[in-house]
């Protein structure tokens, strides 16, 4: 009746095992006789057979269920920032609100603007463009300066051209060279106007003098005449009258020494300047104009060129 005849301290085989039952930890499984850990799990059955506190591996990744956090994942075992993405497969495993860095730029798809664009993270007046790339990155209604002079492209009237931003008049000529055309013309028609003042001081000058001139000779003939008919009215006494002439009288003479010829001074008068009728700017971008005189001028950049 003993199963173990020669062994003093089994009698029975209850699962047949080989192992008796007071020997078997598991004395009714056929598959178990030891529990090494006391975790009631068969060193068999228990994939830690010396650690009490596993006993499976669902995954085989040598991590037990109870710690593995992915216990059916074989490539996780752990979750950090406890985010549901194991640490493996996690950009950011100690920041839960970020997983996955797309562009390998250091930042986080959630907080990366332009999570495909390694040059770009950050996109401060959200115009599209971000702010690296946004030559005014706060400004949502300007991202290019293409001749850098500090003003946008949207705003700049010129966008190609460095000295200028504004044509407020529209006529394709810029602010600046516009008001250096007109400053010239102001600085060559004050140039004019002094050059005509001298020209009329001259020819005032020159009346003037030739006024003196001719007072100073008008008196030297009065004087002269004065003395011829002086003389004329001492001999005429003594002359007899002449049939068919008439004798010079004293008031005939007198009228002709005192009269003297009206002198008139004109004033030169300045030829009107032509004004502009028409204006326009052509496909290649120069302005043009039609003057009241009939010319045609066109600018040249720096002054009006008659045609």
């Amino acid at each position: 009746a003993d199963a173990f005849p020669n062994d003093a301290n089994e009698t029975m085989d209850s699962d047949e095992d080989g192992v008796g039952d007071n020997a078997d930890v598991f004395p009714n499984d056929a598959n178990e006789t030891l529990d090494s850990d006391e975790d009631g799990v068969g060193d068999n059955a228990d994939a830690f057979p010396n650690d009490a506190n596993e006993t499976l591996d669902s995954d085989e990744d040598g991590v037990g269920d109870n710690t593995d956090a992915f216990p059916n994942d074989a490539n996780e075992t752990v979750d950090t920032d406890m985010d549901g993405v194991g640490d493996n497969g996690d950009a950011f495993p100690t920041d839960n609100t970020e997983t996955l860095d797309s562009d390998n730029d250091g930042v986080g798809d959630n907080a990366d603007a332009f999570p495909n664009d390694a040059a770009e993270t950050v996109d401060s007046d959200n115009d599209g463009v971000g702010d690296n790339a946004d030559v005014f990155p706060t400004d949502p209604s300007e991202s290019m300066d293409t001749d850098n002079d500090g003003v946008g492209d949207n705003a700049d009237a010129f966008p190609n051209d460095a000295t200028e931003t504004s044509d407020s008049d529209g006529d394709g000529v810029g602010d600046n060279a516009q008001k250096i055309a007109e400053d010239k013309a102001a600085a060559q028609k004050e140039a004019d106007q002094q050059q005509m003042y001298m020209i009329i001081g001259g020819v005032v000058v020159l009346v003037l003098v030739a006024l003196v001139f001719v007072i100073k000779r008008k008196t030297t003939e009065e004087l002269d005449l004065s003395d011829i008919g002086a003389m004329a009215t001492n001999e005429s006494s003594a002359l007899p009258a002449v049939e068919g002439k008439t004798q010079l009288s004293n008031d005939a003479f007198s009228s002709f020494t005192q009269a003297q010829p009206e002198i008139t001074q004109q004033t030169p008068v300045a030829p009107a300047e032509p004004s502009v009728e028409q204006q326009w700017t052509d496909e290649t971008g120069y302005t043009w104009r039609k003057m009241s005189d009939g010319t045609t001028m066109w600018w040249n950049g720096t002054d009006w060129q008659r045609v």
